[in-house]
C-alpha cells in the first residue's frame, strides 16, 4: 500500500518556520559578512549565530557564494531604499546629503572593495555582475539627485555621476579610527564631508 506521507527534501526545516528562518539567515549573514568580511564567515558561522543546524542553511543557500551574494544584494537594496527615502524627503539639499552621510557612516563595516576581492575567486561572473548592478543603483540614484540640483541652480555644473562616486567614496573614512574616534563622531565626520563637498577646497 502506498504511503500517504509526503517525503520532505533532506535537511528541510519544518514548513511553519521556513519563511522566518530564511529571513533570519539572510539578515544574520548580512551582518556577519559586513562586520567580518568574506573569508572569516562560513555557513557554519551563520548557522551558529542563528541557532539552527547547518543543514537548514544549506537548504536555503547551496553554498557560501550564494548566501554571500544574496546577503550583499539585501544590504545594498536596503541602503538604496533608505537613501531614496532621505533624498526624496523634506529639507534642503545640503540637509538631505548630511542625513544620507550620517546614516551611511553610522554603520561601521569592512571595506566593500576588500570584501569583494576576497570573494571574487568563489563568485561567478553573474553573481559579481548582480552585486555590481545593485551597487550602481545607489550611484544612479545620487546621480539623478545631483543632476536635478544642477538643473535647479542649487549646485555648480559638473559630472553628476563622478560626484556621486566621490561622495560615496568619501564616506568610507568611517572605518578609519584616526578620522572617527572619541574626538570626532561619525555624525560630525559626516557633516564635515558634506561641507567639504559643498564648498570645495579653494579659499573663499
Amino acid at each position: 500500500m502506498k504511503s500517504d506521507k509526503i517525503k520532505r527534501k533532506p535537511g528541510r526545516p519544518k514548513a511553519s518556520e521556513s519563511p522566518q528562518t530564511m529571513a533570519l539567515l539572510l539578515r544574520t549573514a548580512s551582518f556577519l559578512f559586513m562586520e567580518h568580511g568574506y573569508e572569516k564567515v562560513s555557513l557554519e558561522t551563520v548557522a551558529q549565530a542563528c541557532g539552527v543546524t547547518k543543514a537548514s542553511v544549506y537548504y536555503y543557500f547551496a553554498n557560501k557564494s550564494v548566501i554571500f551574494t544574496e546577503a550583499l544584494l539585501f544590504v545594498l537594496k536596503m541602503a538604496h531604499d533608505q537613501t531614496a527615502a532621505v533624498i526624496e524627503g523634506p529639507g534642503t539639499l545640503k540637509e538631505r546629503l548630511q542625513e544620507v552621510a550620517r546614516r551611511h557612516m553610522r554603520n561601521q563595516h569592512v571595506d566593500f572593495e576588500t570584501m569583494m576581492r576576497e570573494a571574487s575567486a568563489d563568485l561567478s561572473e553573474e553573481q559579481i555582475r548582480s552585486v555590481r548592478e545593485r551597487e550602481a543603483d545607489i550611484h544612479r540614484l545620487l546621480e539623478r539627485l545631483f543632476a536635478k540640483a544642477m538643473d535647479d541652480g542649487e549646485m555648480n555644473r559638473s559630472d553628476p555621476l563622478l560626484l556621486s562616486h566621490a561622495f560615496v567614496a568619501m564616506m568610507t573614512v568611517r572605518n578609519r579610527t584616526e578620522i572617527v574616534n572619541d574626538l570626532r563622531t561619525s555624525g560630525q565626520a559626516a557633516e564635515e564631508i558634506v561641507q567639504l563637498l559643498w564648498t570645495g577646497i579653494a579659499p573663499v
